[in-house]
C-alpha cells in the first residue's frame, strides 16, 4: 500500500511552521480566511519562511473561503504557492476563474453530504485536486469532525475518473488513522489532529508518522 501524501493545515505561527517544515509532509497550508483562528498574513508568512529552509522542501497550499480574485492575487503576489485550496461554496466557473487568471493549482473542498461524489462531478476537468471535509453548520473547516468515512471510496473512485488526488480531511488524528488507511485515500489533511492547545506538536506529529509512514 503506497502511503498517502499529507497536508499539514493550519499554520498560524512561525513556531507551527518549524514543527512542520520538519516533517514528512509533502504539503503545508495556511488560512487566509478573515476572522478565523488559524488566520494569517501573507507578510508574515513570508518572514517565517525566510527562517526555516526546511519548508522550500514543501509545496505551500493557501486557503481561501469565497474570496475575490485580487483578495487571491494580494497572497499569492507575496508568497509562493504551490495550490490555492477554495474552502467555500465556490461554483465552477469560479473555481475555473481563479485558476485561468492566476495560473495556479486549485483544489476544491467538498464538505462531505450524501451527494458528495455527484458534487465533485461538477467540477471535473476544473479542479486540479479535492479535500473532503466533514460539514460542520456555521464552519467551514478545522472543527476536528470526522464524517462517515464509508464514503471515502465513493469520493476515492471519482477522484480516479477525474485523475486527480483526492485529500480526506476533517477529525483526523493518532488514534483514527489507522481505520481511514484502509481506505487508500490519496491524501490525508490534518490541522487540529497535530495540535495540543492548539499549537502544532512535535510529539503528535512523530507519533502520526510513526503510523503512516511506517
Amino acid at each position: 500500500m503506497m502511503r498517502p501524501l499529507l497536508k499539514y493545515c493550519g499554520n498560524k505561527n512561525e513556531e507551527d511552521l518549524k514543527i512542520t517544515s520538519q516533517s514528512a509532509a509533502s504539503y503545508l497550508g495556511f488560512v487566509f480566511v478573515p476572522g478565523v483562528k488559524r488566520e494569517v498574513r501573507p507578510s508574515d508568512v513570508k518572514q517565517w519562511l525566510s527562517k526555516h529552509p526546511n519548508s522550500k522542501n514543501k509545496k505551500l497550499v493557501a486557503l481561501f473561503v469565497n474570496a475575490t480574485i485580487d483578495e487571491i492575487q494580494h497572497v499569492i503576489s507575496q508568497l509562493p504557492i504551490d495550490v490555492i485550496q477554495c474552502h467555500g461554496t465556490e461554483s465552477p466557473e469560479t473555481v475555473a476563474n481563479i485558476r485561468a487568471k492566476t495560473g495556479v493549482r486549485v483544489w476544491k473542498a467538498i464538505h462531505h453530504q450524501l451527494n458528495g461524489r455527484t458534487e465533485m462531478t461538477r467540477y471535473a476537468g476544473i479542479a486540479d485536486g479535492y479535500v473532503i471535509d466533514a460539514k460542520v453548520s456555521g464552519q467551514w473547516g478545522g472543527t476536528g469532525q470526522t464524517f462517515d468515512w464509508k464514503a471515502v471510496p465513493e469520493y476515492i473512485s471519482e477522484g480516479k475518473r477525474q485523475r486527480v488526488p483526492v485529500f480526506i480531511a476533517g477529525g483526523v488524528d493518532t488514534s483514527n488513522v489507522k481505520q481511514l488507511l484502509a481506505y487508500q485515500p490519496d491524501g490525508i489533511d490534518l490541522s487540529s489532529g497535530l495540535e495540543v492547545n492548539g499549537e502544532k506538536s512535535t510529539e503528535i506529529i512523530t507519533q502520526f508518522e510513526g503510523v503512516v509512514c511506517k
